[in-house]
């Protein structure tokens, strides 16, 4: 049965029909023909990778757009982060001729608002390509100011407004004005920058990134920005945060400025500097300028003296000659030396005290600026060893700070040394100096002996957060023993002390150490000095040193207690309250209503005078004594000054300076006065000054 079946469902199935000969050629034609058309296209694609048809290229171009994606040029900020320089946008106006139907229209409309010229206006809005077509972009108004902005009102009321654009562009901005301009320095329009802001460039500036993406059919193909087909993301523009203080920054410009109001002086600059890390918290040149306006400014004014300019810092360098004394072992503060009654005559130059002194401790030398004691103790040191320590002080040298046009001073080796020099390097001539040097050289003192380097820049942070750079503090070389800085600062408090050539700069609040400086600029046959303090407070524990300059004062009494002590005690005094330092008071013997004393009475010793050739009665310093073998103990003690040819203005702040009583009678230039010129002190009671046209 189950063979019978399995017949039956045979016969059941259809017939099996085979394919001709003809059929199968057909098929295999049509299976051809589908893959010739498949690798025609790949060839096609393949073909447009390589070498695409430029008019598809063109057509597809037409709904692509690219704009630069903007960063602002990086902020600079004092240490507490406020700005001092920035960008802000301004809005700069643009024409696209192409839109320009009627340029007339166009030209007295801009005309009647911006006060352009016809001819040029013209020419911008119908401005053409090489080929003739009308341009699509021309600049007709870049960083427009506030009033024009509002001049030119809305663009929508133009008569083709949609040929008229605003953009946003950056403009380098300072929100403080001249708060430290010769630091900040500038950006120009071609965006080169002098200062900080070009020493610091490579980080400040930013480079516009990219992005690319199809835009949609209107006019002014506005990008799509679902669509974006390339993007490069801004670079640059990194935070640079400095050491200064806004704060401070501001008192020391503004008691800078009050000294040159008083003391007629041509230009003024100052420091104020960590003693013990060397940041800089202030650093200042007046006059100023204003780096929002600079091309109103001479380059001269734009200038940053404070590291540029170089001068003889006078008296003020004495503590170079005394510390080297000091740390050899060569002297002690109660160690008497003959000031020869305020003449001297080493090496065939005369060198004079205007405070007269004979025989006294080198404290009290020290105090009111001898140069003839300070002569005596160079002549022990010898010149060897006064070379070594001026170097050792960092005089000669650039300092780490690395700014623009930072000068490295003048001092000349021992081989170029005239036989003058003993007599005139000890009292700081011979020897020309940047403000930064001397801040530097007076901080060794105050930190306890170390020399630090100067900095001005704290770290630098980028767009993104992280820190690109940071100021490493090089180690501090100890230069002085602790012994010995504390010495020189018992000294340098002499000076501000009652009696002192510096009383102006004491506070009653903070003990103060300091030098005065007075030094004639060359050619010395003029009456052109340099008056300079420098100093560090408070005495206990210092932490700020500040240096005081004051170029060319044109008052009778130019010396560097009188016209830069006040300068200093403001700023210092400021700036220790604004840091909540602990007092650290004057006791009422060294300030008994302190005003300067016998103030500037030994600064005259500091200037450079005529050299005389060598004589009969030159004296040899070799081997010299600092007292002779028959000591002479008369001490006179402070002289009234002469008051001649003073104006009353003068003569008031040397009498209240000297705590004298006056009687002023008539006006103009001090004819008379009584008691007569060199009389002691002491003996004074009343100082009666008669004016020209009394």
């Amino acid at each position: 049965m189950a063979k019978k079946r399995l017949k039956e469902r045979e016969k059941r199935k259809p017939p099996v029909v085979r394919a001709g000969k003809g059929q199968s050629v057909r098929i295999r034609l049509v299976l051809l023909l589908f893959l010739l058309i498949y690798a025609g296209i790949a060839a096609r694609l393949i073909m447009f990778q390589i070498d695409p048809d430029l008019r598809f290229a063109d057509e597809e171009l037409k709904h692509i757009g690219e704009i630069s994606i903007q960063r602002p040029r990086g902020d600079i900020v004092d240490r507490n982060g406020r700005i001092l320089a920035t960008d802000r946008t301004v809005p700069s106006l643009w024409v696209d001729p192409s839109e320009v139907d009627d340029p007339n229209a166009m030209v007295h409309y801009l005309m009647a608002r911006l006060g352009f010229d016809e001819a040029d206006v013209y020419e911008r809005v119908t401005r053409t390509k090489a080929n003739g077509d009308r341009m699509r972009f021309v600049w007709l108004k870049q960083r427009m100011t506030d009033a024009e902005a509002a001049r030119l009102g809305d663009i929508n009321d133009a008569p083709e407004p949609e040929a008229l654009h605003i953009q946003n562009e950056y403009l380098r901005y300072y929100p403080e004005g001249e708060l430290a301009a010769q630091t900040l320095g500038f950006v120009n329009g071609k965006g080169q920058g002098e200062g900080i802001e070009g020493q610091y460039d490579k980080y400040l500036h930013s480079e516009d990134g990219r992005r690319v993406a199809r835009v949609d059919g209107s006019k002014r193909r506005n990008m799509l920005g679902y669509w974006t087909l390339q993007y490069e993301p801004p670079s640059g523009g990194d935070r640079v945060q400095l050491t200064l203080d806004s704060t401070m920054q501001r008192s020391l410009e503004l008691k800078l400025d009050q000294a040159l109001s008083f003391s007629e002086a041509s230009r003024a600059m100052g420091i104020l500097m960590d003693s013990h890390t060397g940041d800089i918290l202030a650093l200042a040149t007046r006059p100023a300028f204003d780096p929002n306006r600079y091309m109103e400014f001479e380059a001269a004014a734009r200038k940053n003296r404070a590291v540029m300019d170089l001068f003889e810092p006078g008296s003020a360098f004495k503590i170079v000659t005394a510390a080297a004394a000091l740390e050899l072992g060569l002297l002690s503060p109660d160690d008497k030396i003959d000031c020869m009654g305020g003449r001297f005559n080493p090496y065939g130059r005369p060198i004079s005290d205007t405070h007269i002194l004979n025989v006294a401790p080198f404290s009290e030398c020290f105090a009111v600026s001898s140069n003839i004691a300070i002569v005596k103790v160079a002549s022990l040191i010898g010149p060897d060893r006064l070379e070594e320590w001026i170097q050792r002080f960092g005089f000669g040298k650039r300092s780490a700070l690395g700014l623009s046009g930072e000068s490295a001073g003048i001092f000349r080796p021992q081989e170029q040394w005239s036989r003058l020099s003993m007599g005139s390097l000890p009292m700081g001539q011979e020897i020309a100096v940047n403000i930064l040097q001397l801040a530097r050289a007076f901080s060794v003192i105050a930190n306890g002996g170390y020399l630090v380097e100067p900095t001005l820049v704290k770290e630098i942070v980028s767009s993104e957060g992280d820190v690109v750079f940071r100021t490493q503090k090089a180690e501090r070389k100890r230069i002085l023993s602790e012994e010995t800085a504390r010495t020189m600062r018992e000294l340098c408090y002499r000076v501000v002390s009652h009696g002192g050539t510096g009383s102006l700069a004491a506070i009653p609040e903070y003990r103060v150490g300091g030098k005065t400086g007075t030094a004639q600029i060359a050619p010395y046959n003029e009456n052109r000095y340099t008056a300079v303090f420098a100093g560090f407070a408070p005495l206990a524990n210092p932490r700020l040193t500040c240096v005081i300059v004051v170029h060319e004062p044109m008052i009778g009494r130019h010396y560097g207690g009188l016209v830069c002590g006040p300068v200093f005690k403001g700023v210092m005094r400021a700036a220790l309250v604004q840091l909540n330092v602990t007092q650290d008071p004057m006791s009422a013997e060294d300030w008994r209503g302190v005003v300067a004393g016998e103030q500037g009475m030994g600064e005259l010793a500091n200037l450079v005078l005529p050299l005389l050739e060598p004589d009969a009665f030159e004296e040899d310093l070799d081997g010299l004594e600092l007292i002779p073998a028959q000591e002479d103990k008369t001490h006179a003690g402070p002289r009234m000054p002469d008051f001649g040819g003073m104006t009353k203005r003068e003569a008031k702040a040397l009498g209240v300076s000297l705590g004298l009583p006056w009687d002023p009678q008539g006006a103009g230039r001090v004819l008379r006065q009584e008691p007569a010129a060199g009389t002691l002190l002491q003996e004074v009671r009343l100082c009666k000054l008669v004016f020209s046209n009394g």
